[in-house]
């Protein structure tokens, strides 16, 4: 009897189409539900995906109120500040300065007299340079320009003091060349001596390498002296300040300035005004950046947890207790009050923040403008302190965020292990399918070729009755 290679050619029955089917009924609605419960746990990792989102939006413009130091900057303002700019800290206090600059620093710059050219020899020996009680000696080598200025700019203990060689026009139509030497500090402190020890024994002389020397107020100096060693000098409200350079940080506490240009005329021109104020508007900015973004947030949370009054459909998470539980602990931080501050600065509504009818905040800003000229301090402490609703609120969501333990990591992970539970119960349907097709197949192979013997032995016999039907009637013939 041959072989049966294919469900149904034996029989003649579509054996094939009811396997099908029958591996259909078997694997429909459990594809179905896990195709169900997929989608389910999709959806809550995007809603929790926008959920942590506007968190993360909410904890950054947090941060920007955490720092108490935010809320003691102060603001500066110069009158004009081609004369003088300046900074000031928390330290600073609020108030009006006349400003006059009366000197600006200098670098000490000396040169020397006109010489042919960068190469020419003036003298051997030794030069000692000194600004203060700091000193350094260099060889002069072959007595040029050229290496008098190297061996200054390469001497590992320069002192603080640059040599450079001009050529420049000299009336006649040719060029000379002359050696600068200049400090490369400001202030009086920067102050260049340079004394010299000549090979041709005299020292001040204006001959040989005597020709570099300079002492302050000395009579034989050889070089001329540009600009002088010079500290900055201003006055504050007509006292006195001076600095080694442009820059005065400790005239007034907390504040700095810069000296930009000296005043056309001290005596004539009214000073210029400083004026340190509180830094109002940065604060305010922030508060009300604050507002926005939780309203952002309270938007986000009402789209994934309300519920649609017409259709009776919720959002993604309408009675997840993770997201209710921290709506109401924000809730909680934002309007409770902070302990240890001022009765008249201790809570949000003092600095006119309240909570609209849909649950969102708004700012009175007369109400917040006046606290922040009033009580500016106290709006630190309000949101900075350590009770602060700042600090509570970052506290409180970087326990959800967290990234290592947080409570929506926890969430996504509990998602990641369902899913990979209906993956795994998506391979034990395939692997179920494949033993119940086994099964089938193996008995309806059977059924497929008693059917088939069946259908032979039927046609056999049926073979016979034909024949002997043709015998019965020849032999009656």
């Amino acid at each position: 009897m041959p072989s049966i290679t294919s469900l149904g050619v034996g029989s003649g029955i579509d054996l094939e189409a009811l396997v099908s089917n029958l591996l259909a009924a078997e694997e429909t609605p459990v594809t179905n539900r896990l195709n169900l419960r997929a989608t389910e746990v999709q959806a809550s990792i995007s809603a929790f995906a926008a959920l942590k989102g506007s968190l993360s939006d909410f904890q950054s413009t947090i941060t920007d109120l955490k720092d108490l130091s935010d809320f003691q900057s102060r603001l500066t303002s110069s009158s004009d500040s081609k004369i003088f700019t300046a900074t000031a800290t928390s330290d600073a206090v609020v108030g009006n300065y006349d400003i006059q600059v009366m000197d600006l620093a200098k670098a000490h710059k000396l040169v020397s007299k006109s010489f042919t050219d960068p190469n020419t020899i003036i003298g051997t020996g030794t030069l000692t340079i000194t600004q203060g009680s700091d000193s350094f000696s260099v060889d002069a080598g072959t007595g040029s320009l050229t290496d008098i200025r190297d061996a200054i700019n390469d001497a590992t203990d320069n002192t603080g003091v640059t040599a450079s060689i001009l050529t420049v026009d000299d009336g006649v139509g040719g060029t000379e060349s002359k050696l600068v030497f200049t400090a490369t500090e400001t202030g009086a402190e920067s102050q260049l001596s340079i004394t010299v020890v000549d090979d041709d024994t005299f020292n001040e002389d204006d001959a040989g390498l005597s020709q570099l020397f300079y002492q302050d107020g000395n009579v034989n100096n050889r070089l001329t002296q540009l600009d002088p060693a010079q500290d900055g000098k201003i006055t504050i409200d007509g006292f006195e300040a001076s600095s080694n350079n442009n820059i005065f940080s400790d005239a007034i506490t907390g504040v700095t300035i810069t000296a930009i240009s000296e005043t056309e005329d001290p005596l004539v021109d009214p000073p210029e005004t400083l004026s340190v104020s509180l830094d109002t508007f940065n604060v305010k900015t922030k508060i009300t950046e604050f507002v926005e973004v939780f309203n952002l947030l309270s938007s986000t949370l009402d789209q994934l947890t309300s519920v649609n009054g017409a259709t009776g459909t919720g959002g993604l998470l309408t009675g997840d207790a993770t997201t209710r539980t921290l709506e109401d602990q924000i809730r909680r931080v934002l309007f409770s009050e902070a302990e240890g501050l001022s009765s008249l600065t201790n809570n949000l509504v003092d600095i006119g923040i309240t909570t609209t009818d849909e649950g969102k905040l708004a700012v009175d800003d007369d109400i917040l403008t006046t606290a922040l000229n009033e009580r500016f301090d106290d709006i630190g402490q309000l949101f900075a302190g350590e009770a602060g609703v700042a600090t509570k609120l970052d506290d409180l969501l970087d326990r959800y965020l967290n990234t290592s333990d947080g409570i929506i990591k926890a969430r996504e992970d509990g998602f990641d292990t369902q899913l990979e539970g209906i993956q795994e119960d998506r391979e034990t349907l395939a692997r179920r399918l494949e033993r119940i097709e086994t099964r089938m197949r193996q008995q309806f192979a059977g059924l497929d070729a008693l059917v088939a013997q069946l259908t032979s032995t039927g046609n056999f016999l049926t073979q016979q009755l034909d024949n002997s039907s043709k015998i019965i009637n020849r032999n009656n013939n």
